[in-house]
């Protein structure tokens, strides 16, 4: 009786998504779509807070939260002796649009692209890894919505805007001016408008910047690893030098960020230990 050779082992291939029946587009709105959870959670957490920051003298917002004003100036003045914010736009800012001011405003703005980009990567070229990322960023922005429910914060612009700190102006669009893009500065404005003003720790712009590094570092080289930790560097100062954020903020948003890494490690774990997980 003769056995039947078996068949060799079908070859799997890990940085690339396996065969659909959908087209790219409608695979990127399936990656995407988990995202909608997080921009219903902000849309409400607005809600909630939408009392603090209508100038009509609420004290509280609908959880019954008061606004904290000088509780993160107060942070900074005791790790570093001053408040970073006032002291670089007393140096820095006259008035022109400079070219840092240019470097300021493309970071900034990078921020609304970060999460939906490295979705598309993790689903296209990491698909192993996107229940990984998906967890990361979720975590991370249930955590920071949640903080800003308990703890709404104003951010150093509106605080200078209420006398509380020294002069603070709100310059993230400023340097559209000096690449003669004006309409993406009244852009940006308008958007920020309709944004949570209270909104401030901790620092979601800060938390995607660290998360993209912590998430990718395993699947590059030495090259990109340099360029995310500078891009998580350069996204930190500028939150703090255009006024949008405390260093605080940045540091408690460094800690949401690696907190959902964590979050992201136990659904890799998890998955290797099920049987073909590795695979």
């Amino acid at each position: 009786m003769t056995s039947r050779a078996e068949a060799p082992p079908r070859a799997v291939t890990l940085d690339r998504a396996p065969e659909s029946r959908h087209g790219p587009i409608a695979q990127l709105l399936i990656a995407w779509s988990p995202l909608s959870a997080i921009l219903v959670a902000y849309w409400v957490a607005q809600w909630i807070t939408a009392p603090l920051g209508t100038g009509d003298g609420a004290d509280t917002n609908r959880l019954g939260a008061g606004l904290h004003v000088l509780g993160p100036a107060r942070g900074d003045e005791a790790l570093l002796g001053a408040v970073p914010t006032v002291w670089l736009q007393q140096h820095l800012v006259d008035g022109s649009a400079h070219w840092w001011d240019a470097v300021a405003a493309l970071v900034y703005v990078t921020h609304f692209l970060t999460i939906p980009l490295i979705t598309a990567v993790a689903w296209f070229r990491l698909r192993p890894r996107f229940g990984e990322w998906l967890a990361a960023v979720l975590t991370m922005s249930a955590l920071g919505i949640a903080t800003y429910l308990a703890y709404p914060a104003a951010p150093p612009w509106l605080a200078a805007a209420r006398g509380d700190i020294g002069p603070v102006d709100r310059i993230s669009s400023l340097g559209w001016q000096a690449l003669g893009l004006d309409p993406v500065a009244r852009l940006v404005e308008s958007g920020q408008a309709g944004s949570n003003p209270v909104a401030a720790m901790p620092s979601l712009h800060a938390a995607a910047a660290l998360l993209a590094t912590l998430f990718l570092w395993r699947s590059v080289g030495l090259v990109w690893r340099v360029v995310l930790v500078a891009y998580a560097l350069a996204m930190a100062l500028t939150l703090v030098y255009t006024g949008e954020h405390y260093v605080v903020d940045v540091l408690a948003g460094w800690l949401v960020a690696a907190t959902g890494a964590a979050a992201g490690h136990v659904v890799r774990v998890r998955r290797a230990r099920r049987p073909g997980g590795a695979r």
